[in-house]
Order: structure tokens, then C-alpha cells, then sequence
């Protein structure tokens, strides 16, 4: 549903390719995108409303504007569709609560589509940090930020009403990877950022969330930046640090490094995050049990609502 850059370049030629899946029909506001898209997979070109009137649709994947993900993917879920929806998964806690509670009430699939949680470096980290590597762990740093966008002031990162700025957008993974490392209890202690100039939306932030235990994590984030995509992780006999975290293509050598006082270790890891992620999708259609993935959309979207709160958003 929506043909944006992301399901062209990677979403729909992955779940085109994956065995357990059959890219039925693309929809679009635009017919010719619809149509062009796909062609590429011998998909038939719809409507929004076609696509959810088609009884043969089980899954629908939502890659729209985060400020049109509650009223589509709401549709979705009305319509018995299971869904998985590009980050952010809505605005605020209370669009995503409504959400989780129409996906419960039906027994559907609903899931973000955070596809670095499927990446063999972090599994490897998150093993690492298990096995008590670096020993107790004494904080977290990441830091996801690009350069601007060479579409200007048209990308829908800049419309408020879309559901642009910084922190739905690249703030979200930071915190993700947060959460997806050390836990779910992490509060918004302190936030600062940065506005457009024309005020409409943030351009960049950081975040410094803390857990129960006093554990804290430091998270940069924003459009404008000189490009940074990991995280590194300080602790009592050492340390863990990445490169391309979050965005690590399936020919791009990922590496993580461990540095103890034994010495330098690097272990190098090649993936296909999204098919590993439709992996996991099949799976949970097939089994059913999908509370893990609902608590995950909640423990999201209460510490992106607090951010936004802290930071003066909403």
C-alpha cells in the first residue's frame, strides 16, 4: 500500500522473492506508480480501496507517510488484513495503542518494520552483551543522522502533516536500538533539538534515556548530518562497536568490534535484513501468538511520545 522508495528498492522485490509469500497487487494514489511497480512483479495494480476490498490479500505492507499510517493501517486491520508498517508505526502512543488494540481484538499480525533487528551483526551483539563479553554494561551510544535530501524541501520528511521531522524518522531507530540492546524500561530523561527554519518540523535531536536500574543510553539523530548509522556499547572490561547498524545492504561487509583488554577482535557478517525479517513475518502469521510484537509497538511509541513531549512536538 503506497509505492514508496523503500518498497521499490527493497520490500517488494523481497517479498517477491521470499517462498512464503505472493505479491498479489501494489496500490497506489497514482495509477501509473501503481502500474509501474507492478509490472516489476507480475502484481496487479490497484487502489487503496481495491487493495482492501481483495478477498486473496492476507499481509499488507504499509510504506506511506508516518502521518497516514493510523487511518490506513487502521483500514487494514478492519479489514482482517495482517500488517507490517514502515516506521514510525503512527504519530503518538495513543494512535498505536488504538492500533494494537483493533490488531488483539482480531488476532492479526501487526508489526514495524525495524528490519535491523534481523541483521546477524546485531543478533551477534545482542549474544555478545548475553555471554557478559564486556562485562557489566555502563552505557550506550548511538547515533543515526544523514545528509539532506536531494529532493529539497519536497520530501515528505519536512511536511508536519505527514508525519515528518527527525525524530519519527531517524530518531525512531536510535531508540529501537535501545530497547532491542538493553530492555524495555528506558524513560526520556533530557532531549534537545533542532528545528527547520521554517519551524514546521525537527531537523535533528538527541536523546538521553535511562532504565530503572540507572542504566543510560545517549542517542544523535537528524537529516542534515555528515552520515553516522551505529552504536557502541561501553562496559566494565570492554567495549562493542558497529558499522551500518541500521541500513547495511545485503553486499556491505557489516563488522563488529570488540575491544577488551585481551586485545581487538572483528567478526564480519553479510545479510539480507528484509528477507531475514519476512523470515520472522511468515512465521508469526503461521503460529500466531503476536503479544511480543504488539508490547514492542507500545514500549516504541510511549518513549517516542515522551521525546516528542520533552522536546515541545506535540
Amino acid at each position: 500500500m503506497g509505492c514508496a522508495s523503500i518498497a521499490k528498492r527493497s520490500l517488494a522485490p523481497a517479498f517477491a522473492a521470499h517462498a512464503n509469500f505472493d505479491l498479489v497487487a501494489v496500490a497506489s494514489r497514482t495509477p501509473d506508480k501503481a502500474a509501474e511497480l507492478a509490472g516489476r512483479h507480475g502484481a496487479i495494480p490497484c487502489s487503496y480501496e481495491e487493495l482492501l476490498a481483495r478477498g486473496d490479500v492476507d499481509l499488507v505492507y504499509c510504506p506511506l507517510p508516518t502521518g497516514l499510517h493510523h487511518e490506513w493501517v487502521k483500514k487494514c486491520l478492519l479489514g482482517k488484513k495482517h500488517v507490517l508498517c514502515e516506521k514510525s508505526l503512527a504519530c503518538n502512543f495513543d494512535e498505536v495503542a488504538d492500533l494494537v488494540e483493533i490488531a488483539r481484538g482480531n488476532r492479526l499480525f501487526l508489526m514495524e518494520s525495524f528490519q535491523f533487528r534481523f541483521h546477524p551483526q546485531n543478533l551477534y551483539v545482542k549474544r555478545l552483551l548475553q555471554e557478559g563479553a564486556i562485562g557489566e554494561i555502563r552505557g550506550l551510544d548511538v547515533k543515526f543522522g544523514f545528509p539532506p535530501f536531494p529532493d529539497g524541501a519536497r520530501n515528505i520528511r519536512y511536511s508536519k502533516a505527514l508525519g515528518g521531522g527527525a525524530l519519527l524518522d531517524s530518531g525512531a531507530y536510535t531508540i529501537k536500538a535501545t530497547t532491542y540492546l538493553l530492555g524495555d524500561d528506558f524513560q526520556v530523561k533530557a532531549s534537545t533539538c533542532g528545528k527547520h527554519p521554517a519551524g514546521e518540523v525537527d531537523l535533528d535531536g538527541h536523546l538521553w534515556l535511562q532504565s530503572q536500574g540507572g542504566l543510560v543510553a545517549k542517542t544523535a539523530y537528524g537529516f542534515h548530518n555528515f552520515y553516522q548509522c551505529g552504536y557502541e556499547i561501553w562496559g566494565e572490561k570492554g567495549k562493542i562497536s558497529t558499522t551500518r547498524a541500521f541500513t547495511a545492504r545485503p553486499d556491505f561487509e557489516a563488522e563488529v568490534k570488540v575491544e577488551t583488554n585481551a586485545g581487538t577482535k572483528v567478526e564480519k557478517f553479510r545479510a539480507d535484513h528484509f528477507a531475514l525479517m519476512l523470515d520472522h513475518v511468515s512465521r508469526q502469521i503461521e503460529e500466531g501468538g503476536h503479544e511480543e510484537e504488539y508490547n514492542q509497538c507500545l514500549v516504541q511509541s510511549r518513549i517516542l511520545t515522551q521525546a516528542q513531549q520533552a522536546l515541545g512536538l506535540i
